[in-house]
């Protein structure tokens, strides 16, 4: 049964090859996980591809609460893109800001701190309008953090 799931996975990449270009919108729902604050969240974004190469790519990440403490993330990045079929990968860098609150025995307190971005990560394009983003960035905010990110893309055009 696997050996035909990924027979069939090879066929569909295989068959469905096509480039990104100007004007493509892309839609991603994942995951990622920060190594410094040792959170998992859910991650949302948008990316647009201005140009061949270059992608502007916004998201938010919303981390799973511990306690009484909440904490999200929003990035702001730019990708510029090494290859066009259905192995896209790509280099970015943007503009990082963490939010946190926190209640202590009953005094709520909130701080966020900002950055940059810099990493590296992929679209793996199983058909024409659907893929996976793996990518790993650090984040200068604080005192550094490594973040994990996997998510599904759908492209809209």
């Amino acid at each position: 049964m696997k050996k035909l799931f990924f027979l069939m996975t090879f066929v569909i990449v295989t068959l469905s090859a096509k480039g990104q270009s100007t004007g493509e919108l892309r839609l991603q729902v994942g995951g990622d996980y920060g190594f410094e604050i040792e959170r998992f969240g859910v991650n949302f974004g948008a990316e647009y591809l201005f140009l061949d190469n270059i992608s502007v790519a916004p998201n938010f990440t919303v981390y799973f609460p511990e306690e009484d403490v909440n904490a999200s993330n929003l990035n702001l990045d730019v990708r510029y893109y090494l290859s066009h079929q259905q192995l896209q990968f790509y280099g970015m860098a943007g503009f990082t800001t963490l939010w946190v609150s926190s209640k202590y025995m009953g005094i709520k307190a909130a701080a966020s701190n900002s950055g940059a971005n810099i990493g590296v990560g992929t679209v793996v394009k199983f058909t024409d309008n659907f893929g996976i983003n793996p990518e790993v960035k650090y984040q200068t905010l604080g005192d550094g953090q490594v973040v994990v990110k996997a998510g599904l893309v759908y492209l809209l055009q």
